[in-house]
């Protein structure tokens, strides 16, 4: 029997690897979001660690060819970590231990838009020719073609200077 000064907590280990580039992003936040349903984490708070592991994984981009995120969920919360990681991307490791029922009803998460859909909505939406886009982001037209067509991702730097001129992308 355990002393009453031990307690034992239910526990869901989760943990992912993903490529450190910006076009991870969506694939994480909805990792994220997939694993936190339907735990008292609030959808508030999914959100700011989505921000949170999207600032390690622009950090680590170029640096590191992948980073790890590790949930362990508990019944009344849940902590992460994130790792750049020098092993190649793997499949989701799932560990689960007895659960209680989730609090409250499921919240459905809608699947984010690609990057070259937001960026073409954002040239549409500041009436930006591709050559006023290349030339506020200081790249060539052909690149700008190549994002918003989505035949090729920002580099590091680049998503950067979007992110300053245009904002946050919504992945």
């Amino acid at each position: 029997m355990p002393s009453p000064d031990v307690e034992i907590l239910p526990l869901t280990v989760v943990a992912q690897a993903f490529p450190a580039r910006p076009s991870a992003l969506p694939d994480v936040r909805a990792f994220l979001r997939r694993q936190l349903t339907g735990t008292p984490v609030s959808d508030e708070d999914v959100r700011n660690l989505c921000e949170r592991v999207a600032d390690v994984l622009l950090e680590a981009a170029g640096v590191s060819p992948s980073i790890q995120v590790s949930l362990r969920i508990f019944p009344s919360g849940a902590e992460i970590d994130v790792l750049s990681s020098s092993a190649a991307p793997s499949a989701p490791t799932v560990t689960k231990a007895p659960r209680p029922p989730a609090h409250g009803a499921r919240v459905a998460v809608p699947a984010p838009a690609s990057f070259a859909a937001w960026f073409a909505a954002r040239l549409r939406a500041e009436g930006l020719t591709l050559e006023a886009a290349a030339r506020r982001l200081q790249v060539s037209t052909k690149t700008v073609s190549r994002w918003v067509s989505g035949a090729t991702e920002p580099r590091l730097r680049d998503f950067h200077r979007i992110r300053s001129a245009f904002g946050e992308p919504p992945l």
